[in-house]
C-alpha cells in the first residue's frame, strides 16, 4: 500500500499525463511500423493476405523494390524536391527576417500579414495554387504572357517538369512565414552592445553580419534547417 501511494505522489503526476499519448503512439505509428516490417520480409498475396501463416520470402521483396525504375525516379523527385524547398524557404525567410529586424513604420503589422500563408490550411493553399496555375484562367499565364516570356498558356499541373516546379513554389510560398518568424526570434535574442562594439572597432555590416549574426544565430539556423 505504502508503495502504491508512493508511485501516485504528485512527482509521478507527470507520467499519467503522457501515458495517453504514448498509449496512442504505440498503437497506431508503433505496431503498424513493426508489422510492415515483418510483412517486407513475407510473400503477400491475394491468397494470403488473410493468411496468419505467410510464406518467408528473405529479401526478394526489397530485390525487386530496389530494381523498380519508379522507386528510383520517385527517390529523386523527393531529394530534389526536399533540398531546393529548403533552400528557398530558408533563404527567402532569413532575408524577411533581417528586413523586418529593422526599425521603420509598419514593420510589424506587414511582418503579421506575412505570416498569413502559414496560417492558412493546406487545402485552401492547394486550391489557390491549382487554380493559380490553371491552364485556362490562371494568372500565372496570363501574367507570363502580358509581359512576353511566353506566347501560349503552358500546362503547368500535368507535365513532370513544370508540376515539381509548381509543387516547390506552393511549399516554398507556404514555409517562408515559418523560417522568417524563427529567425526573427533568434535575431531578437542578439544582444545589441555586441553591434555597437563591432561598429566602435570599424567593422563594417558584411563583417558584423559573418562575425555576430550568423554565429549567433547557429542554433536557430540549425532547428530552421532540421
Amino acid at each position: 500500500m505504502k508503495k502504491l501511494k508512493k508511485f501516485f505522489r504528485y512527482d509521478n503526476i507527470g507520467y499519467f499525463f503522457v501515458l495517453p499519448a504514448v498509449i496512442y503512439m504505440l498503437f497506431f505509428v508503433g505496431y503498424p511500423i513493426v508489422s510492415n516490417f515483418i510483412l517486407s520480409f513475407q510473400d503477400v498475396t491475394v491468397k494470403t493476405l488473410s493468411s496468419p501463416n505467410k510464406p518467408f520470402a528473405g529479401i526478394e521483396n526489397y530485390q525487386t523494390l530496389f530494381q523498380d525504375e519508379v522507386l528510383r525516379t520517385s527517390i529523386i523527385n523527393t531529394l530534389l524536391f526536399t533540398v531546393l524547398c529548403l533552400v528557398f524557404q530558408f533563404m527567402i525567410g532569413f532575408l524577411l527576417a533581417l528586413f523586418f529586424n529593422r526599425r521603420f513604420s509598419f514593420a510589424k503589422p506587414v511582418r503579421g500579414l506575412l505570416m498569413m500563408p502559414w496560417m492558412i490550411p493546406i487545402t485552401v493553399t492547394a486550391l489557390i495554387f491549382k487554380f493559380m496555375f490553371s491552364s485556362n484562367v490562371g494568372i500565372i499565364n496570363q501574367a507570363l504572357m502580358g509581359i512576353g516570356l511566353i506566347s501560349a498558356p503552358i500546362d503547368w499541373l500535368t507535365q513532370p517538369a513544370t508540376a515539381m516546379i509548381a509543387l516547390i513554389i506552393s511549399n516554398v510560398w507556404i514555409g517562408i512565414p515559418f523560417n522568417m518568424i524563427l529567425i526573427s526570434t533568434g535575431l531578437t535574442t542578439i544582444p545589441t552592445e555586441l553591434y555597437e562594439s563591432a561598429g566602435i572597432d570599424g567593422a563594417n555590416k558584411l563583417q558584423t553580419f559573418w562575425k555576430i549574426t550568423v554565429p549567433m544565430l547557429k542554433p536557430t539556423i540549425g532547428s530552421v534547417l532540421i
